[in-house]
């Protein structure tokens, strides 16, 4: 005899009882309903966000992907003359013209721009939409605040404004808004 088997209607149910067993039987199936229709338990997320991750001067670096338009394979660059060394030219973007940013000069890498990527990273931000050259874009990574360390004497050299903080592994995290800002890139020679 089955469980389910005490709750066929059988032939009394137009007996006394038959109201009360109807309700017994409800019951029973109130009661295993709740105890299998629990809540699915989601697993705990630490508070972070998502992180574009990029190469340069074989330093791996990473911009809120909130700022990251998209990854642009560059055909060719302008230079433009009497730029600051940081300002590499302007290419095409399907049309509309960007600024190509080198952020080697800016952080104080002093390496030489090898162009053996073409990819760019299409940077916005409220006051400006700009291209940043990297040697390599490896992807995204979701980073926990508590992977985060703000202070680090491997970014001694790039302006502290310009840095968030850097992760256990050693990816600087860089502060788009501040690096992105009319005063940090603008020309005015």
């Amino acid at each position: 005899m089955s469980d389910t088997d005490d709750l066929q209607p059988t032939a009394k149910s137009s007996a006394p009882g038959a109201h009360l067993e109807a309700q017994l039987r409800r019951s029973i199936l109130k009661g295993r309903a709740v105890k299998l229709a629990r809540p699915l338990e989601k697993p705990e997320v630490p508070p972070g966000k998502q992180y574009v991750l990029f190469v340069l001067s074989r330093q791996l670096f990473a911009f809120d992907v909130n700022y990251v338009e998209e990854v642009f394979q560059i055909k060719s660059i302008l230079p433009v003359p009497g730029t600051p060394p940081y300002i590499v030219g302007i290419a095409s973007l399907r049309g509309p013209l960007i600024s190509i940013i080198d952020l080697r000069h800016l952080c104080n890498l002093h390496e030489k721009a090898v162009m053996g990527s073409d990819k760019t990273l299409i940077v916005k931000t409220s006051s400006m939409r700009v291209g940043v050259m990297t040697d390599e874009v490896t992807g995204l990574e979701f980073i926990p605040d508590t992977d985060i360390s703000a202070e680090s004497p491997v970014f001694s050299h790039i302006p502290r404004r310009f840095v968030e903080g850097i992760t256990r592994d050693g990816t600087i995290i860089l502060s788009c808004s501040n690096l992105f800002t009319t005063e940090t890139l603008e020309v005015n020679e």
